[in-house]
């Protein structure tokens, strides 16, 4: 394959130089030929995830077998190191490494480098270290539940549409947010791990999580194909689950995993799914965490989910509220009992704004996609007084805004 159609394919050709600096550099070549002499090299600009009011995880991809630690620190002058350690044991990944930062400050202004070394495991008792490389110094904002204001930028439905995705980071770029929000359908389905370091760490070639932390939200095509089932590798979520809460200034949010579009009897998935207990697990979880304190005494709630509560189709209305035989209308009632004031969605590639009504008082807002001509880009902006969403096309024409006061 030839450089101009990699960077087509990747998205990368759509991309200002300047919002991608190099990604990877040997710590031991001069300048002009770094990447050169360097056999072990980064595949993917560094992704934040799982992020927390004093910490983050930093995943990177790599093109062999390898250790990797993060230098991190209040100023560029760093100072501090991650090793990624477990059980004794420091990295060692042929496609990808995740390392947690912890015992930051909430809304720390945190510097960062990734650093790698490449390992060749000739045997167990003869194992050498080879070229080390690292990024350049990057840096972000931990989460913080005492800030005036959240700002958070979602995508959706974004299927490996490389021409989506640079036009979606183009348009991100201009407004920076606190936060960003990846809703689901990464993807169109996972056969290989290789695949899955660039889709779901590289962002197909887009520095999407490189500065700003990432809430991961499932979708239907995350958990379809052999190797679906690796996907905590390639996204970290708080405490490992797909469902989980978060809170960021006078915002509070969950985030649900809606699983399947199909149920589980449905001869295409062979008997592999159990959704219906996995909802379930989820409902009797909401309505524990919506009576925590960072839920409870938050200004404004959101609900992150990938397939919408409810819809407006060719076939008239449908959606899971509705369907007392379905685990997630449970949900429904729980968002209502929590008092959420919007829900944010994908999967229908139609973008749509439903306002609160007598039978649903929450909003919910679903983007388009996965093509540039349908796709969206959803952004919210909380504050003490007002909770405002809107949703723009790639060329930032307005679509829909919603607006409720605190």
């Amino acid at each position: 394959m030839n450089r101009r159609r990699f960077l087509q394919q990747t998205g990368v050709a759509g991309l200002l130089a300047s919002a991608w600096p190099a990604v990877a550099q040997s710590t031991n070549a001069p300048a002009e030929n770094r990447a050169a002499t360097a056999g072990l090299a980064f595949t993917t600009p560094p992704s934040l995830q799982s992020p927390s009011p004093t910490g983050v995880t930093v995943a990177i991809g790599v093109n062999g077998p390898s250790t990797a630690w993060v230098e991190f620190g209040d100023t560029p002058a760093l100072g501090r190191v991650a090793t990624g350690a477990r059980h004794g044991l420091k990295p060692f990944d042929a496609l990808v490494h995740a390392i947690r930062v912890d015992g930051l400050r909430p809304g720390q202004r945190c510097y960062y480098r990734v650093h790698a070394a490449a390992i060749d495991f000739k045997n167990a008792y003869n194992i050498r270290r080879g070229e080390t490389v690292a990024t350049e110094v990057f840096s972000f904002q931990t989460l913080n539940p005492k800030a005036d204001a959240a700002r958070f930028a979602v995508w959706n439905d974004t299927h490996e549409n490389a021409a989506t995705l640079a036009q979606l980071m183009t348009l991100t770029g201009r407004q920076p947010a606190d936060f960003h929000v990846w809703n689901g359908d990464i993807t169109n389905d996972n056969y290989r791990e290789a695949d899955m370091v660039r889709h779901y760490v590289g962002a197909g070639g887009q520095p999407f999580t490189r500065d700003t932390p990432l809430l991961f939200v499932r979708g239907n095509h995350d958990d379809r194909g052999p190797v679906a089932r690796a996907l905590d590798r390639f996204q970290a979520t708080p405490g490992g689950r797909s469902y989980y809460s978060f809170a960021h200034g006078p915002l509070a949010g969950v985030v649900l995993n809606t699983g399947e579009d199909k149920p589980d009897t449905h001869p295409v998935y062979a008997g592999l799914g159990d959704y219906v207990a996995f909802h379930r697990e989820q409902a009797a979880w909401l309505a524990e965490e919506i009576k925590r304190p960072q839920l409870r005494r938050a200004k404004f709630r959101v609900a992150f989910m990938h397939i919408p509560m409810w819809w407006v189709g060719d076939r008239g209305d449908g959606g899971f509220a509705n369907d007392p035989d379905d685990p997630r209308s449970e949900w429904h009632r729980l968002l209502i009992q929590g008092k959420f004031h919007a829900v944010i969605s994908g999967h229908t590639h139609r973008h749509a704004l439903f306002p609160p009504d007598a039978k649903k008082p929450y909003a919910q807002m679903v983007g388009g996609g996965p093509r540039p001509a349908a796709a969206t880009l959803i952004r919210g902006e909380a504050t003490a007084r007002e909770l405002t969403l809107t949703m723009t096309d790639l060329a930032g024409t307005e679509l829909a805004v919603w607006r409720t006061k605190g």
